[in-house]
């Protein structure tokens, strides 16, 4: 993925700039629990060179179970961290776990060291995940 510099008056750019483009932009965010920005990342742009015809090749056997148990833990995450004392024992669980990573978290390829989560609902969403998967 290529890293974009904007120079003044466009400073990010968002998806296609015409409808058969090819390159994408994008410039991920960091959010807070009430929804402010909390940092942005470096403007990003890409190319999809063989994008996938889900209408032709749907996903069948194991992708479809892994897609539909990455659909469950999202919404039990969602659920999960709405409810108050659900989401004090995430809370808890989300921050030994920056001490010590957990011992099924999966193993990092840059660091080859258990990852860290560094947000909550990502670190919810993965846990969740991970024990359907099992």
């Amino acid at each position: 993925m290529a890293k974009s510099s904007l120079i003044f008056p466009v400073d990010t750019l968002r998806g296609k700039i015409t409808k058969r483009s090819k390159t994408i932009f994008r410039r991920k965010s960091t959010y807070d629990e009430n929804g402010n920005v909390i940092a942005q990342c470096a403007q990003e742009s890409y190319v999809v060179e063989n994008p996938r015809d889900w209408d032709k090749n749907p996903p069948k056997g194991a992708e479809k179970r892994r897609l539909d148990n990455w659909t469950a833990a999202c919404q039990r995450a969602k659920i999960e961290l709405r409810d108050e004392a659900l989401a004090a024992a995430w809370k808890q669980r989300f921050q030994a776990q920056l001490k010590t990573p957990e011992a099924d978290a999966p193993i990092d390829p840059r660091t080859h060291k258990p990852k860290v989560y560094i947000r909550l609902d990502c670190f919810v969403r993965a846990a969740i995940f991970r024990s359907l998967q099992a």
